[in-house]
């Protein structure tokens, strides 16, 4: 039996709660920070920059949250989205929703890619459809993306079909610095450390695991299942009710049917 991995637990209320991810948006502000998404970057003297990003590697539920907050307080960010996602369906009616939400709220909507997915023959084609299905969704030009889990896997060359890679130098390195919450473990700072030098930093967040107060990614994974999980009852149960009167309606509703058979179809866009 494989023995259980256990990640560090995390009790600094500054961190790993929506009320304290809002506290470092609100002292960015505070301290003039310019809060930026890629597309609008531009890297200044005058002014320190926090370019704002989030890979979106599971449910959605924390992304709409993210970008609701953040609109409130006048701020854009790039939410990242996988087109090939185990843990949502980019498809679904409620994926689509808050996709268009967040960028009817002015959010950038970017491309979270495994490099394995564009390797081979098909690299290309598959590259370009995912891109198109993403500007069809968002409603805007696809321009920046960023690679899953990059220490894992090889690099592989966008030039010529995104202009913003989120790893690139002018985005990582000097003046610019790089902090994640992968794993909800920081490495070299913490977002407070570099606001208190007002440095310019590039801050990756995965929404997820702020919006409960979990004490580790144990928790977090855990809580993301059963919620999966209640989902996934909850759309059962409204698919067995739905086919239930479905077949108490059924004689009516093949009468009516039939009738209206060889009527003229609705044009495609009818309100």
């Amino acid at each position: 039996m494989s023995k259980k991995i256990r990640f560090p637990s995390h009790v600094d209320k500054s961190y790993f709660t929506l009320e304290g991810y809002r506290k470092i948006l609100v002292r960015a502000l505070s301290l003039d920070y310019r809060i930026v998404c890629f597309r609008d970057f531009s890297c200044s003297a005058s002014r320190p920059v926090l370019l704002l990003r989030h890979d979106l590697d599971g449910p959605l539920r924390g992304a709409e949250i993210f970008g609701q907050l953040e609109a409130d307080l006048g701020i854009t960010s790039t939410f990242f989205v996988q087109t090939a996602c185990d843990l949502y369906n980019l498809l679904s009616r409620d994926s689509r929703r808050v996709i268009q939400c967040l960028a009817a709220d002015g959010h950038e909507i970017g491309l979270h890619y495994e490099a394995e997915r564009y390797w081979g023959e098909h690299g290309k084609q598959q590259l370009v459809s995912d891109v198109r299905l993403l500007e069809d969704l968002s409603g805007h030009p696809i321009v920046s993306a960023s690679q899953h889990l990059p220490i894992d896997s090889d690099r592989i060359a966008l030039f010529g079909y995104i202009k913003n890679e989120a790893y690139e130098a002018r985005f990582t390195e000097h003046p610019m610095n790089y902090i994640s919450d992968s794993l909800m473990v920081w490495r070299q700072a913490t977002p407070h450390d570099l606001l208190d030098s007002k440095a310019s930093f590039q801050f990756l967040s995965h929404p997820d695991t702020w919006v409960s107060r979990y004490r580790s990614m144990d928790d977090a994974l855990s809580d993301m299942m059963e919620h999966e999980i209640e989902v996934v009852r909850t759309r059962y149960a409204e698919l067995a009710r739905y086919y239930g009167r479905l077949l108490q309606e059924r004689r009516e509703r093949d009468k009516n049917f039939w009738k209206h058979r060889n009527e003229p179809a609705r044009p495609v866009g009818d309100g």
